[in-house]
């Protein structure tokens, strides 16, 4: 992290600024907003570098807060805040409509609660707007940029287009759902999203399962495959990783030693009169399931009568969006089941649950975490939930308490010694806040101490690291592939080099090279443009032009065969020599018995797999999978692949080619590389050679020719190709370039 801060700022932006102004006793005091992430970059920003002369962090977020009074107060903090005022008109329908009624209740697995409002997503676009707008003149090439949370999911994008030199992590700190749930956001919307968010370099998340989430939804809208975490963007690879956000176990700790804390410990012991303690502490969330709880909690009293008197379920309800029906509904319905419940089983001398509306100061959570004798969390669906952690960091060796814990929760992946429940059966939870209270205490002191080493060992400190590490290793990715791609120096330097020189051959795939790649071949046919750029080319004496495909004859005779170009069809199976009215086998036509036995397995997958199709070709069989759903294709792709190799015969000389959506069997004594050959060896040295393709099988076409031939990948995958090209249209702009 060293390293990473060096002379740079890191520009934090996050809905809410970390700190508010409030009068207290007349006077104006600063006050620290709650939330996870206000706590972990706060803790966060005292281990971080500085420069000698200025803080190097600034926190951009909403607030009616003047600036000056807010650079006042917080003189003495190690952060610049910038606060930003939205509209109210805007931020209504920002975040009390998209982020909170649409966002907010579908990444969480509610779509019943989900509204699809039209101003609500135009309010979303226009607050990310205005973010950017207040931004704009603050940001500087080189800093490190950390958007937080699904408020700003479209100002990656914004971002990078203006500055495309700065470094820009995004952090989802809510679940990303699967694909299933993400489809539904209507389909322009989802695209903008998907594209905003990667407008970052690192894209984190708290668990591997949102990540992979996140890829998926990635791929299945926009088409961007990944590997390794690594998405080929049309522009440049975004990295998508886990980073499960730890807490300041330190801080934690010692304030269980503070004398204001101890007091606090004593109060709560004198109050709970020998009654074993139940904790729990939640926003007021339909996401924390705590209605469940309390079933859950009754059924525990219904069954379990020996323990009446002997405990009590001490529930705080932060208060959190209570402007927004859903909220207020759920408030009421909470407080009418603590009054039914406390009616049916309390007594003049003992309360069950003790539920109380508000929020709690940092000494009085600590030290009732640490009376707590079990500490219930157990939402419905949690991003992480640090409330977790926190009870875990609380517990003393003496008198350790223990967690059970939502296994809906991103904590559950890593505090799995916690007594793990699915939160909406009331009867599990009911058995395991009895196994809780009854655990012997050396089985808790080794599930408590495991758990510890755990929060420890990932800290908050660690968390960033590891983020910010990450963030480092894309950005010297994405340069060690930027060199890879034609710039606009590089495109000179071809079109020069072409110009001088007097006897020129160029290589051209046709699908994806020459034309867009099409659903169906039949509909990539070549626009008028490339024909009247090909015909001024190949009309040039110094040229030779070849187009080598894995199209059939007929189609490749029919659209260049007027032309003087070399065609080879079939990957080389197939040579039409210019202006010629012969083909010319290149690999010994062989019998094609072998297509009998082939076919009926190609007609197999067919059928199993809804939107591939069979090419028959004269030598070839080919079977695509382009239209196919990416992981049903995928699959059987790898499947026909192993049925192929354990069905082919030695003696028939058969290669499988796995091209991009597509399975090809052919003849192995020909590729493209041996059709390259044919010109390269037949004519006088050529002082120009140029090979672009998109394909696997262009490898070896790239593979033949000499090493100081210009070779280009279309694409962004890894390639023999010494250069890339984002896209095909790329292709037709430098051909207009040499023209």
């Amino acid at each position: 992290m060293e390293n990473t801060f060096h002379n740079k700022r890191l520009i934090i932006i996050a809905y809410r600024l970390p700190f508010k102004i409030i009068k207290e006793e007349g006077r104006d005091v600063l006050f620290q907003n709650s939330g996870g992430l206000v706590s972990a970059v706060l803790s966060l920003s005292e281990k971080l570098n500085f420069d000698n002369n200025n803080k190097n962090i600034i926190w951009a977020g909403c607030s009616d807060d003047h600036r000056e009074k807010l650079t006042e107060l917080c003189k003495n903090e190690r952060i610049l805040l910038e606060p930003i005022h939205l509209p109210q008109s805007v931020d209504a329908k920002f975040y009390g409509g998209f982020c909170n009624s649409t966002i907010w209740p579908l990444f969480h697995y509610f779509p019943y609660l989900t509204l699809f409002d039209e101003s609500y997503y135009a309010s979303y676009v226009k607050a990310n707007e205005l973010f950017f707008e207040h931004l704009k003149p603050i940001l500087q090439p080189g800093d490190i940029i950390w958007i937080h949370d699904y408020h700003f999911m479209l100002l990656p994008q914004l971002i990078r287009k203006h500055v495309p030199e700065c470094s820009i992590g995004f952090f989802l700190h809510i679940p990303f759902p699967s694909f299933e749930i993400f489809r539904l956001i209507p389909r322009k919307w989802r695209e903008e999203l998907l594209l905003g968010m990667l407008g970052a370099d690192l894209v984190g998340f708290h668990t591997h399962e949102y990540s992979a989430h996140f890829q998926e939804s990635v791929r299945k809208t926009l088409d961007f495959e990944n590997k390794l975490g690594v998405i080929k963007t049309d522009t440049y690879p975004v990295k998508s990783d886990a980073f499960p956000v730890g807490i300041d176990i330190d801080k934690f700790q010692n304030a269980l030693k503070l004398p204001t804390v101890e007091r606090k410990k004593d109060d709560i012991k004198l109050n709970t009169k020998g009654n074993k303690l139940v904790f729990s502490v939640d926003r007021l969330d339909y996401t924390k399931g705590i209605i469940y709880r309390l079933k859950g909690f009754e059924y525990f009293l219904e069954n379990f009568p020996e323990w009446h008197s002997k405990v009590i379920l001490q529930m705080i309800v932060v208060p959190s969006r209570d402007i927004i029906t859903a909220y207020k509904e759920r408030k009421k319905e909470i407080e009418a089941t603590v009054g039914r419940i406390n009616g049916k089983y309390g007594s003049i001398t003992w309360q069950p649950i003790v539920y109380q509306y508000k929020s709690l100061d940092f000494e009085q959570l600590v030290a009732s975490y640490a009376m707590a004798d079990v500490g219930l969390v157990t939402p419905i669906r949690d991003g992480m939930n640090l409330v977790a952690k926190e009870y875990i960091a609380c517990q003393e060796n003496y008198s350790p308490g223990m967690l059970v814990l939502s296994e809906m929760a991103g904590a559950a992946i890593e505090l799995n010694d916690a007594i793990i429940i699915n939160p909406t059966d009331y009867k599990e939870l009911a058995l395991a806040l009895k196994q809780g209270l009854e655990m012997p205490l050396g089985e808790k002191l080794r599930k408590i101490n495991r758990m510890q080493a755990i929060l420890k060992n990932y800290d908050v400190f660690a968390w960033a690291t590891d983020f910010f590490y990450q963030l480092e290793n894309i950005k010297k990715h994405q340069k060690k592939v930027e060199i890879r791609f034609i710039n606009q120096k590089l495109e000179q330097f071809i079109v020069e080099s072409y110009k001088s020189a007097t006897n020129r051959v160029l290589f051209f795939d046709y699908d994806g090279t020459l034309v867009p790649l099409a659903k169906l071949p039949e509909n990539a046919l070549p626009s008028d443009k490339l024909l009247s750029l090909l015909d001024t080319l190949c009309n040039d004496t110094a040229n030779t032009l070849a187009i080598i495909s894995g199209r059939d004859k007929a189609f490749l005779e029919k659209w260049f065969g007027k032309m003087n170009i070399h065609i080879f069809a079939e990957h080389g199976a197939w040579h039409k020599p210019p202006l010629s009215e012969k083909w010319n086998s290149l690999g010994a036509v062989q019998n094609n018995d072998w297509k009998k036995e082939i076919l009926p397995i190609l007609e197999k997958y067919t059928f199993r797999c809804n939107g591939s199709f069979i090419e028959k070709k004269s030598i070839s069989l080919a079977w695509h999978y382009r239209n196919v759903n990416p992981d049903l294709g995928a699959l059987r792709s790898q499947e026909l692949k192993h049925e192929l190799q354990n069905s082919i015969k030695p003696e028939d000389k058969l290669q499988i080619l796995d091209g991009n959506k597509v399975i090809e069997i052919k003849n192995a004594t020909y590729n493209k590389g041996t059709s390259a050959n044919i010109l390269m060896m037949n004519n006088r040295p050529y002082d120009f050679i140029l090979a672009i393709g998109d394909d696997k099988t262009d490898e070896d076409l790239f593979a033949t020719i000499p090493n100081d031939a210009f070779s280009i990948k279309v694409g962004t995958e890894a390639s023999l190709a010494k250069y890339n090209f984002n896209n095909q249209m790329e292709v037709l702009s430098l051909l207009e370039k040499l023209i």
